[in-house]
């Protein structure tokens, strides 16, 4: 539980305050193709479902180890610490029709659409 507080002092400390986006849309994909979520913040991790190139409201978590408000109060402790583990620069722990995991930010930009 120590380990626990010791993590939201520190998520609190810089994340928290970073200029965050609530979705995003899929950018760079080719129009048949699509942009994967994985379960790790790698490229070569196990592929758990994907996203069409004209999405338009990409669930945003957080991305390396800025992790939304939002998304902290409903992580158990593993999973908080799972996710401070696998955070990677350049990725963000998006949710699409009900799929969370990971995408390659390089893919994603802040959504133009209204998102609920």
């Amino acid at each position: 539980m120590k380990s626990l507080f010791v993590s939201l002092a520190l998520l609190l400390s810089s994340s928290l305050f970073a200029d965050q986006v609530d979705f995003f849309q899929v950018q760079k994909v080719k129009k048949n193709d699509s942009l994967n979520i994985r379960s790790l913040a790698s490229h070569t991790s196990e592929k758990i479902g994907s996203i069409p190139s004209n999405a338009l409201c990409v669930k945003n978590y957080g991305c390396g180890k800025e992790i939304r408000f939002e998304a902290l109060m409903q992580m158990q402790e593993e999973t908080l610490k799972a996710f401070l583990a696998q955070a990677e620069p350049e990725w963000c722990y998006v949710e699409y029709e009900g799929k969370t995991g990971w995408a390659n930010q390089y893919y994603l930009e802040k959504s133009v659409s209204v998102c609920k």
